[in-house]
C-alpha cells in the first residue's frame, strides 16, 4: 500500500492534536522556513499559540501519541492523510483561503484534478430534480470530468450512482471520519465508489462522528475541490446552500438549473 503519511505532514498531525491548534495555525508553522528540518521549540518560538501548547503539561507527548493512532487507522483501511505539504493534495482546494490543512483520504482522487464539478442538492428531490441530476451527472462523467458530491440521500446519491453508471471517477465528501458511513444505508455506495477507482475524503480524524456543524464545513470543501457547483434543487435553508455560497466565495461557477413547476 502506498505511505499514509509523509513525515512534514505526520508534523502537522501531531500538532493539530494540540489544544487550541487549528488549520490557521498549522499554515503558519508550516509556513515557517525550514519548517521540516526544525523542532516544535523553535516553531514556538515565532507562533505564540504553540508556544502556549507547548506549555501544558505532557501534550506534546500525547499529541505523538494521539497522531500516530490516526496514522495506525489510516493504515488499516488503506487511507492517506495529505496536507498542503504534499503534491498529492488536491490544488483546487489548496487555492482556497480556507482549506482544511489536513485531509484523510480512502482511494484515488482525481486524474484531471482540474476537471472536477460538485453536484448537490437536497435530499428529496422532486422526480423531475431527479432527472435533471441524473442528466447533469451524466453529462459530466461522460466528458471525464470527476463528480464531487456529499454521500447524502437525494441529489447526492443520484450524482454519485450516475457517474459510476457512465464509468466515471466520484469523490464522496464526509462530515465525519473514515471509521464509518453516514447514512448507514450508503455504505454499499461508498463501497461501489471506492471499487470504481473513486475516493472518500473528510477533513476530520478517525473516530469523530458527524455532528451538525460539520456538514455545513463539509459543504465548503465540496466547493473547493471543484472548479463549478451545480445545485439542483434546495429549499429556503437546504444544506446546499453552504456549498453554493462556498463557490462563490473561492470564485469558482455556480450553475442552478433553471426551476420549472414540473414535479
Amino acid at each position: 500500500m502506498k505511505n499514509a503519511i509523509s513525515a512534514a505532514t505526520g508534523q502537522v498531525l501531531a500538532l493539530s492534536m494540540l489544544p487550541g491548534i487549528g488549520p490557521a495555525t498549522l499554515r503558519k508553522i508550516a509556513s515557517l522556513s525550514n519548517f521540516e528540518r526544525t523542532t516544535p521549540n523553535q516553531w514556538a518560538a515565532q507562533v505564540p499559540a504553540l508556544e502556549r501548547a507547548l506549555n501544558a503539561s505532557g501534550t506534546w507527548s500525547k499529541a505523538l501519541e494521539q497522531a500516530e493512532e490516526q496514522v495506525e487507522w489510516a493504515r488499516r483501511v488503506d487511507a492517506r492523510i495529505l496536507s498542503p505539504l504534499d503534491e498529492a493534495y488536491p490544488p483546487l482546494l489548496a487555492a482556497t483561503k480556507d482549506d482544511p490543512f489536513l485531509i484523510f483520504v480512502r482511494g484515488s482522487l482525481a486524474p484531471a484534478p482540474f476537471k472536477s464539478v460538485a453536484i448537490i442538492g437536497t435530499r428529496e428531490p422532486t422526480a423531475h430534480g431527479q432527472a435533471i441530476a441524473q442528466r447533469i451527472a451524466q453529462y459530466f462523467a461522460e466528458r471525464s470530468w470527476s463528480i464531487v458530491s456529499g454521500l447524502a440521500i437525494g441529489c447526492d446519491a443520484i450524482a454519485h450512482s450516475t457517474a459510476l453508471q457512465a464509468q466515471g471517477h466520484t469523490i464522496a465528501v464526509l462530515a465525519h471520519g473514515l471509521h464509518t458511513i453516514a447514512p448507514k444505508q450508503h455504505r454499499r455506495l461508498a463501497d461501489d465508489i471506492l471499487a470504481a477507482g473513486g475516493a472518500l475524503l473528510c477533513e476530520f480524524p478517525f473516530g469523530r462522528e458527524p455532528i451538525p456543524q460539520q456538514f455545513v464545513k463539509r459543504d465548503s470543501t465540496q466547493a473547493g475541490l471543484v472548479q463549478g457547483v451545480v445545485m439542483i434543487q434546495s429549499d429556503v435553508r437546504g444544506g446546499s446552500l453552504h456549498a453554493s455560497r462556498a463557490a462563490l466565495t473561492y470564485a469558482r461557477w455556480l450553475a442552478v438549473p433553471y426551476p420549472t413547476t414540473k414535479t
